[in-house]
């Protein structure tokens, strides 16, 4: 059964899904300020990737975003209050919102990497995202590594943002956030 799925596999057309490693995986996140930022990880829910004639073709990865963790605060009592207000109404909405998703909906070569479309699910909110990523796969495996940018305010998260409150002077949050991600998926 296992050479057929793997002929199966390469035939024009043909797609199978890729249980994500959610071990193995991890996704960074870096916020940043005037003067300074801050960077975390978050856990790998849970997720498959398509792939077919050895190239990945979609697939969908949810995060858990109660896993929430804070990587440059040394002292807990910092780091939990940063953490315990990333996941208030003010930015994640945790409580409300304990996952976030990504559905891989185009994926093209460009450059030499992979140029992958989705849509980008925080908050409940839906935004089409578009990013390059370093993408090996096979008929047993796929890994995905990458980076990219997310405006937090098409997703309701306007605490400390310039485009919401003019006269905050130095407490700005930027708008702009960093993802990175580390998936690892297998047959």
């Amino acid at each position: 059964m296992k050479i057929l799925l793997t002929l199966l596999a390469l035939l024009p057309g043909f797609a199978h899904a890729m249980k994500v490693d959610t071990k193995a995986s991890k996704v960074t996140w870096e916020g940043r300020k005037l003067g300074g930022s801050h960077h975390g990880t978050l856990a790998v829910k849970s997720g498959d990737l398509e792939v077919a004639k050895g190239a990945l073709t979609g697939g969908t990865v949810v995060i858990d975003m109660t896993s929430l963790k804070d990587e440059d605060l040394t002292a807990p009592e910092m780091n939990g209050k940063l953490t315990t207000h990333l996941k208030s109404d003010d930015f994640f909405s945790i409580e409300k919102n304990p996952t976030s998703t990504l559905k891989i909906t185009k994926v093209e070569p460009k450059d030499g990497k992979t140029e992958i479309t989705g849509d980008l699910t925080i908050k409940g909110i839906t935004h089409p995202v578009t990013f390059l990523a370093d993408v090996k796969a096979d008929a047993k495996s796929v890994t995905a590594k990458g980076n990219f940018e997310v405006d937090r305010t098409l997703y309701d998260i306007k605490f400390r943002s310039l485009k919401f409150f003019a006269n905050i002077g130095d407490k700005v949050i930027k708008d702009q956030f960093g993802i990175g991600f580390d998936l690892k998926a297998k047959k």
